[in-house]
């Protein structure tokens, strides 16, 4: 398996799995059950750590996909761009989520309020997930270039 496979593998995991830790975080928050409250703190991480794998295997796919016909810097620098600050964003959230994890063995009272800005976080970070996801499909899938799935 050679690094832009691995890359496209991890590169899934955070944009899926943000999606499912903010779906598991709302109904955390609707059943009100501090258990999955906390669990959806271990989620976040999760995201965190695959969203680490991806950026640290996207330099050396991107120094294999440039050596394929019209696949250019040109091409790929939006990519870079939007998975960096979808980056930046998913560390916030991993690393609030550890800090939450710690604060809350002495103030149970903050549970929600934690819950709740992580909630907010990651739903504008579902925009990011989607922007990278896009960005990095046109690299490679023409169909998407050339705006066939966009009206």
């Amino acid at each position: 398996m050679n690094s832009v496979q691995l890359h496209l593998i991890f590169t899934h995991l955070p944009i899926i799995g943000l999606g499912l830790a903010f779906l598991f975080n709302l109904v955390a928050l609707i059943r009100k059950s501090e258990e999955l409250q906390k669990l959806t703190f271990w989620f976040y991480i999760l995201v965190g750590i695959f969203a680490l794998l991806a950026y640290f295997t996207g330099d050396d796919a991107e120094k294999i996909m440039l050596t394929y016909p019209g696949i250019t810097e040109d091409i790929i620098e939006p990519h870079e761009s939007i998975a960096l600050f979808f980056l930046i964003g998913l560390m916030i959230t991993a690393v609030l989520s550890v800090f939450a994890l710690f604060v809350l063995r002495t103030k149970k009272n903050l549970l929600k309020r934690f819950n709740i800005i992580l909630l907010v976080i990651a739903f504008l970070l579902c925009a990011l997930a989607v922007r990278t996801g896009a960005t990095g499909g046109e690299i490679r899938h023409t169909e998407i270039e050339q705006g066939i799935y966009r009206k």
